[in-house]
């Protein structure tokens, strides 16, 4: 039987969702309801339930955390996330982690069936797990891809898609085939030469945009990417 794990703060939303399907009818068996973020992740962590149901905000861990925490721990958990807090950017970011769905409360019984239908086809084939692995690093890179101009660290990144630094160092050179600092190196670099031609700005504003505050530094990273200096390139 698959094991499923449903959380909610909310107790009357958790109760409701104990009961909204016939779960045997499924070929799937409930391990656990936890009221809180930090209940679920030790049931994830005790279970290892093949699906988790959970509210996006509870007290303790966010339904976000524990996507990623989940994912760090190498389990192929499929999370399907419910919450009244049906804002673009909590839906966005949970599939981007890897959440199947996001479902908005009152739940609907046909949504729910619809992609637990999904899942269970998901199950069946070897890929999902390495699916939620890209998603992530995707999410990582765009976040980078956007942010060049900006301080940007492991850590910060880490942070951003809910892991640990060591975690995303090792899954970045894994799936991109580079080193993270190599690859905010690069997305500077492209964009240091995209903007060195336009003659608008000058080669200290530059630096600026691409994320470097000392000049001096960017040109010796420039010279040592490219070849040149910024100055050599711009001629």
């Amino acid at each position: 039987m698959v094991k499923v794990v449903l959380a909610d703060d909310e107790p009357l939303a958790l109760t409701l969702l104990q009961h909204i399907i016939d779960w045997k009818r499924f070929g799937l068996t409930l391990s656990g309801c936890a009221k809180n973020g930090d209940e679920l992740y030790e049931m994830v962590l005790s279970f290892q339930p093949e699906i988790v149901i959970t509210d996006i905000r509870m007290p303790g861990k966010s339904g976000l955390e524990i996507i990623a925490k989940t994912l760090e721990s190498g389990l192929p958990t499929h999370f399907i996330i419910i919450s009244s807090h049906t804002s673009f950017e909590y839906a966005r970011k949970a599939i981007q982690l890897g959440a199947e769905d996001f479902l908005p409360k009152p739940v609907s019984r046909t949504e729910l069936v619809k992609t637990l239908n999904l899942v269970l086809e998901k199950l069946k084939t070897p890929e999902h797990k390495e699916e939620s692995y890209r998603k992530l690093i995707q999410t990582a890179k765009g976040y980078i891809d956007l942010n060049f101009d900006k301080h940007l660290t492991l850590d910060s990144v880490a942070s951003h898609v809910y892991v640990s630094s060591s975690y995303l160092s090792t899954l970045f050179k894994k799936e991109t085939g580079v080193n993270f600092s190599e690859y905010v190196t690069n997305v500077r670099m492209e964009n240091a030469k995209r903007l060195l031609d336009n003659a608008e700005y000058t080669i200290t504003q530059i630096s600026d945009m691409v994320g470097y505050k000392d000049v001096k530094h960017f040109s010796s990273v420039f010279q040592k990417y490219y070849q040149m200096s910024p100055a050599q390139y711009r001629k």
